[in-house]
């Protein structure tokens, strides 16, 4: 990037962007290790007891779309912060993130093809492209348009579940061998599929990708993202994830978002165990519990880290995570890799042969890896390699 086109660079977003991150393998790993149907039915692969649900638990209530929504925030930080800084530089801030949207979704769709279909960068570049339009809007009505584009997807489960509860008993009990508890012959073709040769992995990724992402964008996601990207607008322009609140109202604003979010969810867990699990129950209306509240849990994990920042807490890991969220895009592409690499036939082959306990062994060692490779890398360079090839396509030759 060119000097006189660099924003401020806020070391408080780098340290949450960098702490997101890693959160986010927290649920990743099991799309990593399992058949994909078992990262909304946990039911389905292995058992489901024990210390495999405490696990689950925890990664539910902590992790599950509470890291997403903090990237996502951040991300919709990162465009105002971007478009000002455009504007500073005499640059028409609409074409340049245009660039920068049209580059993250080539990276975005190159690694769902090619390395893993649980991609997010396509799905930014798309919202992305979207929320520009919002960035200017006083912090009120981001917010107010934020809760209004969240609950368009809950609102649109709870109309699915009228609708599954109504539907046919054959054309119902097909929907669940197609999404929620596919049959033995079908888990063990995608089973077979990533144990093999790459090609035979690049045919299953394919055929997960055509089968729902669009669907996915346009149904659910699209919406929720949005309205977290907005959300992160407000929270900087407001000066809440730049550092700048009083640490006290760090500290209560964290604490009431872990007492009000965390009941909530345990809530739906109970629900869709006194269902035992059934799709009709679990898959959309099962799941608004946790869809409520995330937001909420995301809030109080920011607040928490933001908290230790400010107060000089474990200063080794603070720099650790900064040099993490400073090359994000590097380090999320890169887990992708490793993740790959050990689940996968081209490497270790061990897809549906680690149960939860195992599967975290591999996050903590990939968490380890990613801090210590990062601030090893940004000795030497001013920013991971990835940044470097999108910002090149950005700004040319002058980066």
């Amino acid at each position: 990037m060119p000097p006189s086109d660099a924003p401020h660079r806020y070391q408080s977003l780098d340290v949450l962007r960098g702490f997101a991150l890693l959160g986010i393998l927290v649920m990743n790993i099991q799309a990593f290790a399992m058949v994909a149907a078992a990262y909304v039915n946990p039911t389905l692969a292995g058992p489901f007891e024990g210390v495999d649900f405490a696990l689950w638990l925890v990664s539910h209530v902590l992790a599950e779309y509470k890291f997403l929504s903090l990237f996502a925030a951040l991300f919709g930080a990162g465009i105002v912060m971007m478009a000002r800084s455009s504007e500073a530089a005499g640059v028409d801030p609409w074409l340049r993130h245009r660039r920068r949207m049209v580059l993250l979704g080539l990276i975005g769709l190159l690694h769902a093809t090619f390395i893993w279909y649980g991609d997010i960068l396509f799905l930014y570049a798309v919202v992305g492209l979207v929320a520009f339009r919002f960035r200017e809007m006083p912090v009120a009505t981001l917010l107010r348009w934020a809760l209004a584009l969240y609950l368009v997807p809950l609102m649109a489960g709870l109309l699915f579940t009228l609708a599954l509860m109504d539907m046919p008993a054959d054309e119902y009990q097909q929907l669940v061998r197609d999404m929620w508890a596919p049959g033995a012959a079908a888990l063990q073709e995608e089973i077979s599929a990533y144990r093999g040769r790459y090609w035979q992995q690049l045919g299953q990724r394919v055929e997960t990708l055509m089968g729902g992402y669009l669907l996915m964008i346009l149904l659910e996601e699209g919406w929720r993202t949005l309205a977290l990207m907005l959300a992160g607008m407000a929270a900087y322009r407001s000066g809440l994830i730049t550092g700048e609140w009083p640490l006290r109202r760090y500290r209560h604003l964290a604490l009431a978002c872990f007492a009000l979010g965390v009941p909530v969810i345990l809530l739906g867990v109970a629900f869709n165990q006194s269902h035992g699990w059934e799709m009709r129950f679990a898959v959309y209306l099962g799941r608004a519990f946790n869809g409520l509240a995330a937001p909420l849990v995301a809030l109080g994990w920011a607040c928490a880290v933001l908290t230790a920042w400010r107060r000089g807490y474990w200063p080794s890991l603070m720099a650790r995570l900064s040099a993490l969220g400073r090359m994000a895009l590097t380090g999320y592409l890169l887990t992708s890799v490793l993740c790959t690499s050990v689940f996968y036939g081209f490497g270790l082959g061990l897809f549906e042969r680690l149960e939860r306990p195992g599967q975290w062994l591999v996050m903590v060692a990939v968490w380890a890896l990613l801090l210590f490779l990062a601030p090893l890398w940004l000795r030497h360079f001013r920013q991971g390699p990835v940044e470097w090839l999108w910002r090149r396509g950005v700004y040319g030759r002058s980066v």
